[in-house]
């Protein structure tokens, strides 16, 4: 992983941002994890090509009753900034080989080959534009519908052959070219040669020197490490690494009959992880599969907008901070720290117990409740404060903001975990 990129301004907005919007949105999405009138339960939905089809020449002919009429792209953006989101990332094309874009390299896309002809990644990047949200964009670096890709695998690992590469940088280069600027390419599968991996790496930042490249272009060609889907770390972690989750692990896209629960506990679970992955340094990628017609549902948006009300007030704890100062995770929740100011997440089960926090009480100036208006009894010390709970804690977590004068005032000596197989990016098949 090149550390010069690390040095630049893009990077530190990159990973500043902390809180991004996934869309998985394609030809996929018009079937809903249904063939012929039956669920196909296995593998995620936008994937039903492979497990449920197998059939190119019936599975094209969906383009032609592909009508995005729902989508509004503007209305995406306003609701990505209210989840208090920084950037979306959308699907150009995902392992189909459906382009999401119009594309000079295949009629297999969405302005040739549906009755709208609309181009609805140009109206997501304009949007984006018009609202300074960023935009990055999803690629999949194997592709069912090319011949040169064929037959395809179970496991999406398959060799990229030249002729595909070739298409693939051709394909790269016009979304580069033509969509403006582009936060992040967060390529997909495959299995790439170190040539294949670094000289898409070089065009990417040939063309746009400051969008981010996701791990899973392979061969340590990357800006940031991608964990596996929905993975989450055990510990922090001293590199930037990225999670992508969706809103349900089973699928990306659109599931027609997914099980969904309530917006209550679909929203605590999502703020749990995006806590989590902050704390422990990371960047949180949270997917949503719009339908077939480009309609976000009712569902995915409340839990968004919740996840938005709640970073209203936590928010400061999350942005632009950085992961946990310490080598090990506290037995009371999480940590992040933003200069000299440590931010603890305390979890509800710990009402009416004390919270111990090892660092040099005597460079304490200030602590600020971000939770509730109440105070809180605390013993400080120069070897650690101990703080005890209320003992009826806030539903998600108690934070607080710790102010010291001083940035040194963190007691350990316990290395942060770096360890070797994040840097090449797990892959879930």
């Amino acid at each position: 992983m090149p550390a010069a990129a690390q040095q630049t301004e893009a990077f530190r907005s990159w990973h500043r941002d902390k809180f991004s919007l996934f869309i998985h949105y394609g030809l996929y999405s018009e079937l809903g994890g249904v063939w012929q009138g039956k669920p196909v339960k296995d593998g995620y939905s936008e994937q039903i090509y492979s497990f449920g089809i197998r059939d190119m020449s019936q599975y094209e002919p969906l383009a032609q009753q592909f009508r995005p009429d729902r989508w509004n792209a503007d209305a995406i953006v306003a609701l990505a900034k209210k989840a208090g989101m920084r950037s979306i990332v959308f699907t150009s094309k995902h392992h189909d080989g459906f382009c999401m874009y119009h594309s000079a390299e295949t009629p297999f896309n969405i302005v040739d080959a549906t009755p709208t002809r609309r181009d609805v990644m140009k109206e997501l990047s304009d949007a984006c534009r018009r609202a300074g949200m960023k935009f990055g964009v999803y690629f999949s670096l194997i592709d069912w519908h090319f011949p040169e890709a064929t037959p395809i695998s179970d496991h999406n690992a398959d060799l990229i052959t030249p002729a595909h590469h070739q298409y693939n940088m051709r394909q790269v280069r016009e979304i580069l070219t033509s969509y403006g600027p582009v936060s992040e390419l967060w390529f997909d599968m495959g299995s790439l040669s170190p040539e294949q991996s670094e000289e898409l790496y070089r065009l990417v930042h040939e063309l746009q020197p400051d969008c981010m490249v996701s791990g899973r272009l392979g061969n340590d060609c990357a800006d940031f490490a991608v964990m596996g889907d929905n993975e989450l770390p055990t510990e922090p972690i001293a590199f930037p690494w990225q999670t992508a989750a969706s809103l349900f692990p089973e699928t990306w896209g659109y599931r027609s009959w997914q099980e969904r629960g309530t917006i209550a506990d679909k929203a605590n679970e999502k703020i749990e992880e995006l806590i989590r992955v902050v704390c422990r340094g990371g960047n949180y990628l949270l997917n949503i599969g719009p339908e077939g017609d480009g309609s976000v549902l009712p569902y995915e948006a409340e839990v968004l907008t919740t996840i938005g009300e709640w970073l209203a007030l936590h928010g400061e704890a999350i942005y632009d901070t950085e992961r946990s100062p310490f080598g090990e995770l506290m037995p009371f929740g999480e940590v992040s720290t933003k200069d000299s100011v440590l931010y603890l997440f305390i979890r509800p089960d710990m009402a009416g117990r004390e919270v111990f926090v090892p660092v040099n009480g005597n460079y304490l100036e200030e602590v600020a409740n971000l939770s509730t208006s109440g105070t809180l009894d605390m013993v400080i010390r120069k070897d650690g404060l101990r703080i005890k709970m209320p003992t009826v804690m806030p539903r998600r977590h108690l934070v607080l903001a710790l102010t010291f004068s001083r940035r040194d005032f963190v007691l350990t000596d316990k290395p942060l975990a770096c360890p070797l197989n994040v840097a090449n990016s797990t892959r879930i098949y």
